[in-house]
């Protein structure tokens, strides 16, 4: 099986939501914010091509922008295309200001480079580094563009598995050599830099292939949050689509149905309650009189006690059925076994009461009120 990022975070975000992209290829379209991501990645990637013979002008890359993102001119609200447009020329100049002229000794190795990573039970993790640069002394960065406005703290990218991914493709593609990954904010035009560990490496390596395991199994149970607000799929998912209503059903008010049933719902746990505090009531006012039954308005409340056991008594069963030499006949000290013994002929009537005596009980009082005879003769003339 194959798999890349975006399908591992999608399938952890909702498994459903797989499902109906990768499983069963329902066409959506495409979010603004996500075709503005793609026309700025294709401005980078021109800008730091390794193949160019000098740098862009940052006209030259403002421009790759420009003509990337008028190819989505007709699939964004004209508001949002110019909105996007503005910021997008806007970020690509701040950005080229910032970045050239470039770090003494760093240079760009790759852009935009495809991987393939051999993972247990002859599964394939793939995907696209948006940048490889060399740094002075030939260590490597992996860059990867971020074009949202949202970023998080340095502990919370230090548990990214996106970076932890790129950092295992880079491990493959470059054998032996040092790496450290990176998030680029270009709106923020602030670069968060993480190195990690090999005890997160084989946790991401682990989480991915719970998920390939639950994909296999096809284990694809909506997981219903926040996210869905904005899912593209949400009309397709079985918690949120318009219900497909037989013919036969067409009549049936279940408006009605779900308001009774609620009502109803709300007056059982109302009712409930009230009785647990009345039960309380009736037991203490017992306890205090010092009585097991008292009679009120053609009610009966009376108690009994209910004995369940709960152990025995090992030192006390031992000194019984030890002389006996029966004690070894017992493999542990559980009801079944000595119920076993208490039921068989190899015991006399007191030996059985000396055993018994060693059970130890939990006793509860169990409150009963019903209506008394006279009340039930009264209602029935």
């Amino acid at each position: 099986m194959r798999i890349s990022f975006s399908r591992f975070s999608t399938y952890q975000t909702c498994p459903q939501q797989y499902k109906l992209q990768y499983v069963d290829r329902i066409p959506v379209p495409t979010a603004p914010e996500l075709l503005f991501g793609s026309a700025m990645h294709e401005a980078l990637r021109f800008m730091y091509d390794p193949k160019n013979l000098r740098v862009p002008a940052v006209e030259e890359v403002a421009q790759a922008f420009i003509t990337a993102w008028q190819g989505h001119q007709a699939e964004v609200a004209e508001d949002r295309w110019q909105l996007y447009f503005e910021q997008g020329v806007d970020m690509v100049r701040r950005h080229y200001q910032s970045r050239v002229p470039r770090e003494e000794g760093r240079v760009t190795a790759a852009t935009e480079r495809f991987f393939d990573v051999p993972l247990e039970g002859d599964h394939l993790l793939n995907g696209r580094i948006d940048r490889i640069d060399v740094l002075p002394g030939g260590r490597l960065e992996i860059v990867d563009y971020k074009t949202g406005r949202t970023m998080p703290t340095q502990p919370m990218a230090e548990k990214d598995r996106q970076l932890a991914i790129y950092r295992m493709a880079a491990d493959r593609l470059y054998p032996g050599q040092q790496v450290t990954t990176a998030f680029l904010y270009l709106l923020h035009d602030f670069e968060l830099r993480v190195t990690h560990s090999e005890e997160f490496l084989a946790e991401t390596r682990a989480a991915m292939a719970e998920v390939i395991a639950r994909i296999q199994l096809g284990d694809y149970d909506p997981n219903p949050g926040a996210h869905c607000d904005w899912c593209a799929y949400k009309s397709y998912c079985p918690l949120f689509r318009a219900p497909m209503v037989p013919e036969d059903l067409q009549q049936v008010d279940i408006g009605a149905l779900l308001r009774e049933y609620g009502e109803l719902d709300a007056q059982a746990k109302a009712s409930s309650a009230r009785l647990r505090e009345l039960k309380e009531q009736i037991n203490a006012y017992l306890d205090a009189c010092q009585t097991e039954r008292v009679e009120g308005e053609g009610y009966l409340a009376e108690r009994r006690v209910s004995k369940r056991l709960v152990a025995w008594n090992t030192e006390q069963l031992r000194g019984v059925l030890e002389p006996l030499g029966l004690w070894d006949t017992i493999t542990d000290v559980s009801s079944t076994s000595v119920k076993g013994l208490l039921s068989s002929d190899r015991l006399s009537r007191e030996q059985k009461r000396a055993i018994e005596s060693a059970a130890q009980y939990s006793e509860t009082k169990l409150l009963r009120v019903k209506r008394t005879a006279a009340q039930e003769d009264e209602e029935s003339e």
